[in-house]
């Protein structure tokens, strides 16, 4: 899994361990929400693997390499991934953007019945990498619908969890990010840069409530790690721009993306605010 790993990444990975069988999960870190399923269902995450232990190796819900944190030199022989801009070289690679989740793309992919747990993760990650449906597609839905039924699950099985109160640090880092906040408007639209030293995503989301286009950025040394948000336009395209004059990699979705960069967190933030406004001035 990615660094950092999600609850969508984390769910993929534990539906392909109950599929194939016998096999682990490692991962360089996970976030909050993911943190909470580990705890409750008991899963073993490891932190560490040995190579030579392995037949084959596969990544879930990851675009590039550099996502995968301390084991981005790892030799993988299986992609599954749903981010349209996946580079990563295997022997074997399932990707398809078209799916809103990773989840909901493994599940259709495989069409294996999984177990009451990996239902309630699945259905937890579906919710999460769509926002709550607000990137749902038809399918979402069909395939939502499909998995509560697998086990008569109700959506208090999965909400119980997923609405887990958001932690003091991260409030501060939100009332932060609006304090650091610098904006540019195109017309009717708003175009909004921050940075915090952690709990990006949730600062970016809180933001996308009042901002058309979000960018959270946070610095370690010389590397700066942006996550953005957007309601309708190109992230993608705007973290190509981007590196055009500055040395980044990133990935994602056309609304949802991150990218990590060399440099000073204020100055690729007032790039970005600049790529943006070009874009939205067509």
């Amino acid at each position: 899994m990615h660094k950092n790993a999600d609850l969508d990444a984390l769910a993929s990975a534990f539906y392909l361990k109950e599929y194939f069988g016998e096999a682990d999960i490692a991962a360089d870190g996970l976030d909050r929400i993911a943190k909470s399923f580990v705890r409750k269902f008991n899963i073993e995450i490891l932190s560490e693997i040995d190579e030579e232990k392995y037949d084959e190796i596969l990544t879930v819900d990851t675009a590039s390499f550099e996502q995968l944190g301390k084991f981005s030199n790892v030799k993988v022989d299986v992609v599954y991934d749903h981010h349209e801009s996946n580079n990563m070289n295997a022997k074997m690679r399932f990707v398809d953007s078209s799916y809103p989740s990773c989840a909901e793309y493994l599940y259709d992919l495989l069409n294996y019945k999984p177990s009451k747990e990996a239902s309630i993760l699945l259905l937890g990650g579906i919710i999460m990498d769509t926002q709550w449906f607000r990137h749902a597609r038809r399918d979402t839905f069909r395939i939502f619908h499909e998995i509560l039924l697998l086990h008569d699950l109700e959506m208090n099985d999965i909400s119980d969890v997923l609405e887990d109160n958001i932690t003091f640090g991260e409030k501060i880092s939100v009332l932060k990010s609006f304090q650091r906040m610098k904006y540019r408007t195109v017309g009717d639209k708003i175009i909004c840069g921050t940075y915090v030293s952690s709990n990006e995503s949730i600062c970016a989301t809180s933001l996308l409530q009042f901002c058309d286009i979000v960018f959270v950025s946070s610095q370690r040394d010389k590397n700066v790690r942006v996550t953005a948000r957007s309601k309708d336009h190109n992230l993608l395209y705007i973290f190509e721009e981007l590196s055009k004059d500055f040395q980044c990699s990133f990935g994602g979705h056309k609304k949802a993306a991150g990218a990590n960069c060399m440099g000073d967190k204020e100055a690729i933030i007032n790039a970005l605010l600049a790529i943006s406004s070009q874009l939205l001035k067509g």
